[in-house]
C-alpha cells in the first residue's frame, strides 16, 4: 500500500506541475493575441506584406528544426491553425487598407 501511495503522490505532482506549466502557456497565449490585436490595425500595407514574408520564413525554419522530433498531431494542427490565421488576417487587414 505504501508504494501505492507513493505512485500516486508522484503522479499529483506531475499532474500539477502541468498543470502550472499549461496555465502559462495559456497565458502567454492570451497575452500575444492581444498584443497582435492591438498591432494589427497600425501597420500599413507595405509593413503587412514584409511581416507576413518574414513570419512565413520563421514559421518555415521552426518546422524545419523539428523534422526529426515526432510531436502529437495535435501539435501540428494547432500550430497550423493559428500560423493560417495570423496569415490570413495579415492578408484581410492588407486588402482593407489599400
Amino acid at each position: 500500500m505504501n508504494n501505492t501511495d507513493n505512485v500516486l503522490g508522484r503522479v499529483v505532482e506531475l499532474m500539477a506541475a502541468n498543470t502550472k506549466k499549461m496555465g502559462a502557456l495559456g497565458a502567454r497565449t492570451m497575452v500575444l493575441s492581444k498584443f497582435l490585436e492591438a498591432v494589427l490595425p497600425h501597420l500599413t500595407t507595405l509593413q503587412r506584406v514584409e511581416i507576413t514574408r518574414s513570419f512565413r520564413q520563421g514559421i518555415e525554419e521552426a518546422l524545419s528544426l523539428m523534422d526529426d522530433v515526432a510531436l502529437p498531431a495535435e501539435y501540428h494542427s494547432a500550430l497550423l491553425e493559428l500560423t493560417n490565421a495570423i496569415l490570413t488576417t495579415l492578408g484581410r487587414e492588407s486588402a482593407r487598407r489599400q
